[in-house]
């Protein structure tokens, strides 16, 4: 009888230590996934980005908002000619380029709720601003499909830049509150 208690013992203690060095042979393997992961991740968000002169969007952006992101009161004062912005931003082509940097700020917003949880509500804010935006350009290319772009070109891009402006900075300043190493490489990209 002693025997077998003692069988027992052997088998439950045998069972306990495999399964704990299994339990952390899988935490240690998860652990350095997730940092490979995590910076890979990382480095094929800023692969993403499509390069955009940030000085001149943030020049259009300013001819009709202020730093805070209000509407300038003194409107008479906007100095930027359609020509301008045009040749600034590139066009058409340009406007797309910014388009296509929403869906990777919004990522990026999403990729800080590993660390920053509310990085949900800016994430969400962003969203909507790249619907905005999604909306001015499809505006501006239905008005170059009859003819009417040069006529539609200021009011429509000059608000969605100002709005990728104003993207570019709640991320900037998420990754910033977030106190994340990310932010160093943010500010660079854009």
């Amino acid at each position: 009888m002693e025997a077998i208690v003692n069988l027992r013992t052997v088998y439950f203690l045998a069972a306990v230590a495999i399964f704990l060095v299994s339990l952390a042979a899988l935490g240690i393997y998860y652990y350095f996934r997730g940092r490979k992961t995590s910076r890979g991740e990382w480095e094929d968000l800023l692969q993403r980005l499509v390069s955009v002169d940030r000085d001149h969007v943030a020049l259009i952006a300013l001819d009709i908002i202020d730093e805070t992101g209000a509407p300038r009161k003194d409107e008479e004062d906007t100095t930027l000619e359609s020509s301008q912005i045009w040749t600034l931003i590139g066009g058409l082509e340009g406007l797309e380029r910014l388009e296509r940097n929403c869906d990777v700020l919004i990522d990026m917003a999403f990729y800080v709720q590993q660390w920053y949880p509310e990085a949900l509500v800016v994430a969400e804010l962003l969203r909507l601003n790249a619907r905005e935006i999604a909306w001015h350009v499809s505006r501006l290319k239905g008005a170059a499909q009859t003819g009417n772009l040069e006529a539609s070109f200021p009011a429509y891009a000059q608000r969605a830049i100002a709005t990728y402006y104003l993207m570019t900075r709640r991320v900037l300043t998420l990754y910033e509150l977030g106190n994340l190493p990310m932010f160093v490489d943010l500010q660079k990209a854009l």
